[in-house]
């Protein structure tokens, strides 16, 4: 008799133990950029000190030589570590698009060398494995969407990211690897060598 009801208060214990491992899972925010109460994105403040995952060219248009702008994509290191080890993104990753204005002028390297220079905004995606802010138009698909003007990088300019944002997305999921989850072929990976290596 004694040694059933120390087992059973081994048992319960245990319970106790992974019941409250779980609660505190789920009482952890998702990133350090998302307000847990509301979901509501800010750009994270460190986001140059991450890894840089890739850097995209916009070529002007009306005939010029050149870009006219620039997209520098950071993300966590740990990140990168997951990714390359799972072939997935993480919970919580964050994705941080800078949007830079470009110049282009002679120098000795080429007659058009186009270069980086005052920021215009911010893209910002967080990955959300588990379905969290379902009552916000800025989540959902696996990820939290939000786009921010310079200067304000707290306070996001996205409504709804069905309306906003995933249009830029959509040629991703035809450019994405076949063996890849489904919310995670959103994100332009073919951009980023980095994630390609072991």
């Amino acid at each position: 008799m004694k040694n059933r009801m120390t087992a059973t208060l081994a048992f319960l214990l245990m319970a106790i133990g992974l019941a409250g491992t779980a609660m505190s899972e789920e009482m952890k925010p998702v990133a350090p950029n998302v307000d847990f109460e509301t979901g509501a994105i800010s750009v994270p403040e460190d986001y140059t000190k991450w890894a840089t995952l890739g850097t995209w060219a916009h070529a002007n248009t009306e005939g010029e030589p050149g870009s006219k702008e620039y997209h520098v994509v950071y993300t966590q290191p740990e990140t990168i570590e997951y990714y390359q080890k799972h072939k997935r993104f993480p919970d919580g990753a964050v994705l941080v698009k800078e949007l830079l204005n470009a110049e282009t002028m002679s120098m000795t390297t080429g007659p058009a060398v186009s270069h980086a220079t005052t920021i215009k905004g911010w893209f910002v995606l967080v990955r959300d494995t588990r379905g969290r802010y379902k009552n916000s138009a800025l989540w959902g698909d696996g990820w939290g969407w939000s786009l921010f003007n310079a200067p304000d990088s707290k306070k996001t300019v996205s409504t709804d990211y069905q309306v906003d944002c995933i249009a830029c997305h959509l040629p991703a999921l035809e450019l994405a690897p076949a063996d890849a989850p489904k919310d995670d072929k959103w994100i332009y990976t073919l951009g980023y060598p980095v994630f390609q290596r072991k």
